[in-house]
This record gives structure tokens, sequence and C-alpha cells, in this order.
């Protein structure tokens, strides 16, 4: 009488679901129809013999078919299928990660994903020269497409797996002086845009996302609409002058609700403030930095640190404080 079994295999990796069936009594061989990561596999397997035997098919003839149709996905397969299915990321997101998938691919390319191991993912790590910030982001993708894969456990999240130490960085944000001497080395076209930014701490992605159903001047504030948290999702107020001069620019009858107040790119707005650096003779800022001079002026002027984290979007007041509150000697 055909019987079928599951058992157990502790192997240096984690334990192994052995599928076994035997077609006949005690006297048919027993075969082994696969080995599997996981119970919920073994168990689809099994009854996927078990319906083939129901049917008078020999299993073995099956899976041999089956195997020489089907070869087993490679480590890019899967980074494709993961990559087509983050339909939920904005475009920047995406690009970002077909870049990092690059990277990962010339190590793992065309691997199977249930062969790589903790070791492998260690000579990759030590092999790499970037810095470390950018070994962990490559780290981090390599861990989604193999959780995509349903590789367990995961060898990319193994506690043996050790990153380089990744000191934190110090951040100067720019003086005043500095502030404006690169307003004073931008074109026009470009000055409203990067006095917005250093007037209320604004992302330069969130500044360029402004559409003018997004400014409120009745109450001299403008909305912010993107963001992954509610937090993010928020009003900023915004002086009277400046929204003033903001609506001046743009006549009433162009001001369609969906049309973006400010034009551009955030690559842009970096190559126009790095060639405004280097006119002026200062140090390289980026528009970030313009951010943290905002809310490093408020912890100097006493604001508390709740209402700074509100309007930079945080979800956490010890963010705020960790990353931006910086001392600065000038006014």
């Amino acid at each position: 009488m055909p019987s079928l079994t599951i058992t157990t295999r502790q192997t240096a990796s984690g334990p192994r679901y052995v599928v076994r069936y035997r077609l006949g009594g005690r006297a048919s061989p027993i075969v082994q129809a696969g080995a599997f990561r996981t119970l919920k596999q073994a168990k689809a397997r099994r009854d996927w013999i078990g319906g083939l035997i129901a049917t008078g098919q020999n299993p073995a003839d099956v899976l041999r078919a089956t195997t020489a149709r089907a070869p087993a996905r490679t480590f890019a397969d899967w980074a494709e299928a993961y990559r087509q299915s983050r339909i939920d990321v904005a475009p920047s997101t995406a690009a970002n990660l077909a870049s990092q998938l690059a990277v990962v691919l010339r190590m793992f390319g065309p691997r199977d994903p249930a062969t790589i191991t903790a070791t492998d993912v260690q000579e990759w790590i030590s092999g790499l020269s970037l810095k470390p910030s950018t070994i962990r982001r490559y780290l981090a993708t390599l861990r989604l497409v193999l959780d995509y894969a349903e590789i367990r456990p995961n060898p990319a999240r193994d506690n043996r797996v050790r990153l380089p130490r990744q000191d934190k960085e110090h951040i100067s944000p720019p003086s005043g002086r500095d502030v404006e001497a690169i307003m004073l080395n931008v074109p026009a076209r470009w000055r409203l845009l990067l006095t917005t930014l250093a007037e209320t701490g604004m992302r330069i992605g969130e500044a360029l996302a402004i559409e003018w159903q997004d400014v409120d001047k009745a109450v001299e504030r403008i909305r912010i609409r993107g963001g992954k948290t509610a937090a993010a999702r928020r009003w900023v107020p915004i002086g009277a002058d400046l929204l003033d001069e903001i609506t001046t620019v743009t006549p009433p009858d162009d001001r369609v609700p969906e049309r973006r107040v400010f034009e551009g790119t955030a690559a842009a707005v970096q190559n126009v403030m790095a060639r405004a650096c280097q006119s002026a003779g200062i140090a390289h800022f980026h528009p970030h930095d313009f951010r943290h001079r905002w809310a490093s002026l408020q912890v100097k002027r006493g604001v508390p640190i709740t209402e700074i984290a509100a309007h930079l979007g945080h979800s956490q007041n010890a963010i705020t404080w960790d990353v931006y509150s910086h001392v600065l000697l000038d006014d």
C-alpha cells in the first residue's frame, strides 16, 4: 500500500523537511520527493505527490519532467520579480531600488537563492569598497529579495553577518554668513526656492511637490501631502513676507490648483547650490543643510522640541533631538 511521510533533518543552516513516499508496501523502496526549508512547502509537495499516486502516475517520472521543463529560479529572477512587485513606492524610490539591485546582482545574480549562505553574504560585504551607510542599504535590499523568495532562514539576516563600523557623521549647518553668500551667488530663478527651504526647514522633495492647492494664504501656511507617516503629512507655517513673494511671482490666473509652485528637480537644485558655494568660496553645502540650520536655530531660541518635531514632520521627538539639535554660534 502506498505511503507518504514528512521527516525533519537538521542542517547547519536550519531544519529541512523531507518528503518521502513508497509506491507499495514495505518491500517497495523509499523515494525522496524533495527537501524544503518550511513545513508549509513540504506539505504542499506531499499533497501533490499524493494526488499523483491516487491517479496512478509515478511521481518520480513527473518530477523529472517538471525539473527538466522548469529550472530553479535564479536570484536575478527573484530580484526582478521583487522589483516589479514594488508598485507602492515613489519613482525616486524605484530608481534607487534598481541601482541597489544592480550592485547585489553582480555577486548573487546567477545563484539559486536557496544556496546562498551567511558566509557568502559576509564575503560579499567584506569585498565592497563603499561607505558603511551605503553597504547597509545594499544589505537591506538583499534581505528583502531573499524574504520575497521565501528563503528561511534568511542568510542575510543571520546574526553572524557583520557590517563595517559606521561612525556618526558630524553635521555642521551653514552659518548666517554662509546662507547670505549662497543667496548672493545663485541665479535669481532659484533664490525663492532656497529661501523657502532656509526659512521653513522643509525637505527639498517636499518643497518641489507643493501645488497651488496646498497654499493657504489666509492662514499663512503650506500643506505637505507626501510622506509615509501621518506626522510627515502636515501644515507648515510660513512667514507673511515670504508667502507674499511666492504668490507675487506667479500671476493669479496661473495658480491652477494642480500646478507646482516651484519648478525644477532635486538634482538641479543641488547642482545650483554647489556652484553657488564654489563661487562664494565657502564649504560645499546641500539643500538639506538648510533644514539642519532651521532646526538648530529653533533649539537655540528655546522652542520646545515637540513643536520642532511636529514642524519637521518627525514621528518621534528623539529623531529631532539626535539628528538636528546642533548648536550654532551665529544668529
